[in-house]
């Protein structure tokens, strides 16, 4: 049957400091409106408008319902089966595939409704952006702000594709999601996998052009890193770029934009916008100065003051039968430590610790730390996908170039020791590619992704066939409204 979004507003005005809401009747007007209310034309009058409303939604995206969580580390993670669960868990079901099951079903749809509602206020923006006097924008904000939007919107978009549609090596043709480009009282039907695809590549095109200004690309300092990649900057629109076409099967384009991120990291500026980290901020006499989630490389990431809750909820052993973390046998298989003896490998060695009375480590790449400078940061996209991505596009055609990208990555995790032949097949190349991102991005969900956009037909450890029962996540049963 055929699903369609509503978009249902109630009065043109926006709450200050938060997001726009949106509420269940288009009939409900207020008479008078709130003084934490203000109309949108006056919101938009200068600048600080625009930027409020992106902090908005960078804010909305550090929620439980979003990055903070479900579209990261919770139940996106879970469902590669990354993790050993407790029966009594509250992830259980999830990690069974019970989509319909009460506490899986309420995830699902506040991943839906949090992420939908954010692209609306996205688009509240896009509706203003060129309405106003270009001349409130100072030095190169208007190209900065409405290029971020486009990006995020594109990057959000892209989220829900990979969540809640067949993969285009699936089924390009099959219904998949709405792609909202308006905020008005509209249907907006669902496109296809195919178009949703071109619209999420055409919004990042135009999102590079614009941010083709960014600081971190035209002017980069220890400053600008700080700022700029806590924000949806070039060459997070590039990095995002390279996926989409890597998932529509586009490898030399995936390998053009995925080069773009390489070319900065090795072309040896004194400061590079993104860059490998050191060994001395890994090998370090204390825990709290350990760069854990190797902070240099990440090339967009969110700012989430909670981490603290977080980490304790899920990584510690106050987390009880809640525990989120790969027991001691599944972490030595993912990072090869007893097959092939990578006991050193960073992502192992530095990434498990003991807590409390439990036998076996927890996962402490979350760890917070009082002092460190690396708390409250998470990461969404780093420097190693592009290598990733540039290795699985040439493994056919130029094998031996594949496997140096991949043993870069290595050697920076310690593994240097212990490069790839150079006479592995392509097949063997992309199980490597594989290996990789389970090893990289654990807690990070991005290897659900993997599996999906590949159509593999098993996910290990999952103990049923893979298919679009599995990778297919269902849209919520009723008419879609925002802000609920």
């Amino acid at each position: 049957m055929k699903r369609n979004i509503i978009l249902k507003i109630s009065i043109p005005f926006l709450l200050m400091g938060s997001l726009v809401s949106v509420f269940t009747s288009c009939e409900d007007y207020l008479d008078v409106r709130p003084k934490s209310q203000i109309p949108i034309d006056i919101h938009f009058e200068s600048e600080s408008g625009f930027k409020d409303q992106l902090i908005g939604v960078y804010t909305k995206m550090t929620q439980s319902t979003m990055y903070g969580r479900e579209m990261t580390f919770g139940l996106t993670e879970v469902l590669a089966q990354n993790y050993d669960l407790d029966s009594e868990s509250e992830y259980w079901y999830t990690s069974k595939y019970q989509y319909t099951e009460i506490s899986t079903k309420r995830r699902i749809d506040s991943i839906w409704s949090n992420t939908y509602n954010a692209i609306a206020n996205l688009n509240v923006i896009l509706d203003n952006i060129d309405k106003v006097d270009r001349d409130i924008f100072t030095e190169n904000h208007y190209e900065l702000y409405k290029g971020e939007t486009l990006g995020l919107r594109a990057y959000l978009h892209f989220d829900m594709l990979r969540i809640f549609a067949p993969s285009y090596a699936s089924n390009q043709n099959a219904p998949a999601i709405p792609y909202v480009t308006e905020y008005a009282i509209k249907i907006v039907p669902r496109s296809t996998v195919s178009v949703a695809l071109d619209s999420i590549i055409s919004d990042l095109t135009k999102s590079t052009i614009l941010l083709e200004s960014d600081s971190l690309k035209s002017s980069p300092s220890q400053y600008v890193h700080r700022g700029r990649r806590k924000y949806f900057n070039y060459y997070a629109a590039e990095m995002t770029l390279a996926r989409a076409y890597l998932y529509k099967g586009d490898k030399v384009n995936a390998l053009k934009h995925a080069q773009i991120i390489i070319d900065e990291a090795e072309a040896g500026k004194s400061s590079p916008a993104f860059s490998w980290v050191h060994y001395t901020a890994i090998e370090t006499t204390y825990e709290y100065q350990c760069d854990r989630t190797y902070s240099t490389e990440q090339i967009f990431q969110l700012n989430i003051n909670k981490m603290d809750d977080i980490v304790s909820d899920y990584f510690t052993s106050k987390a009880l039968k809640n525990t989120l973390s790969p027991s001691d046998n599944k972490a030595d298989i993912i990072y090869e430590k007893t097959s092939k003896g990578y006991g050193n490998d960073y992502r192992m060695d530095k990434n498990f610790k003991y807590d409390g009375t439990r036998t076996d480590r927890y996962l402490s790449k979350f760890w917070q730390y009082e002092n460190s400078p690396y708390n409250k940061i998470f990461p969404l996209i780093r420097l190693t996908e592009a290598y990733y991505i540039a290795a699985e596009a040439l493994k056919d055609s130029n094998p031996e170039k594949a496997i140096e990208l991949l043993n870069t990555v290595r050697s920076h995790r310690k593994l240097e020791d212990y490069p790839l032949s150079t006479t592995l097949t392509a097949d063997e190349i992309q199980n490597e590619i594989y290996k990789e991102y389970r090893k990289e991005f654990l807690g990070e969900g991005q290897l659900f992704y993997y599996y999906k956009r590949l159509n593999l037909p098993v996910i290990d450890g999952a103990g049923v066939i893979a298919n679009d029962n599995i990778y297919v996540l269902p849209l919520p049963d009723n008419e879609i409204e925002f802000g609920q």
